[in-house]
């Protein structure tokens, strides 16, 4: 018999709904709350990574940019016309001292190649006395009507044509020794100028080996 049947005002237990779904209900309830817990913000981690020491590979600090005292092309210009000229502008004193050092050998060597052609040329194709006509009597040389000793033979110079050419192609060699010392010094200048930078970020350090003797080492850092 059922209890209303009888007004005792029960409940109709078929109405209650099937056991399995209402396990299912409550574990998917459970599941949305712990989704829900776990996601809420850490205040602990968030405090230790406030105050987490450790260096980030974005925070590192860069080394300014430092322009040189002149531009890449003024230093070319300065080196091409009087060579050492940029590097001395440029701080880079001794190897400014080694080009014009060069420069000033190559124009003394010039002018002393310039001065034994010229001299080539002078007497090219002259002859030497090489023995005198000896008056038998007086045992001394035979004077023409000028005053001049008579000449018996004569031998040829040392400066021939070929002689000339040699020293015409030592002239060219100097010639070519400045040129290429004005050009290099400036191409030197104008990139030193523009590796101006790269001293504050090129380091060098060195150290022993296990086996004997010591070993260099070299850091580059790019900006």
């Amino acid at each position: 018999m059922r209890p209303d049947d009888v007004g005792l005002g029960g409940f109709d237990s078929h109405t209650l709904p099937p056991a399995g779904l209402a396990l299912r209900v409550a574990v998917l309830v459970l599941c949305v709350a712990a989704t829900a817990f776990a996601q809420k913000p850490d205040s602990v981690g968030l405090k230790a990574s406030s105050t987490d020491t450790v260096p980030q590979a974005s925070t590192r600090v860069r080394k300014p940019f430092v322009a040189p005292p002149i531009s890449p092309r003024r230093a070319f210009v300065y080196s091409a016309l009087i060579p050492g000229m940029g590097q001395a502008a440029l701080d880079r004193k001794y190897t400014g001292a080694v080009f014009f050092l060069i420069e000033t050998m190559s124009w003394a060597l010039l002018r002393r190649s310039a001065d034994d052609e010229r001299i080539a040329k002078a007497f090219v194709g002259d002859s030497v006395p090489q023995s005198y006509t000896i008056d038998p009597g007086t045992g001394l040389a035979l004077r023409d009507g000028h005053g001049n000793p008579v000449v018996a033979t004569w031998a040829q110079t040392r400066y021939t044509q070929d002689l000339v050419r040699a020293r015409a192609l030592h002239v060219e060699d100097w010639v070519a020794v400045i040129l290429f010392n004005h050009l290099f010094s400036g191409a030197d200048a104008y990139v030193a100028a523009n590796l101006w930078d790269l001293p504050q970020h090129l380091g060098v350090r060195a150290a022993p080996l296990r086996g004997g003797g010591a070993a260099m080492t070299f850091t580059l850092t790019f900006r």
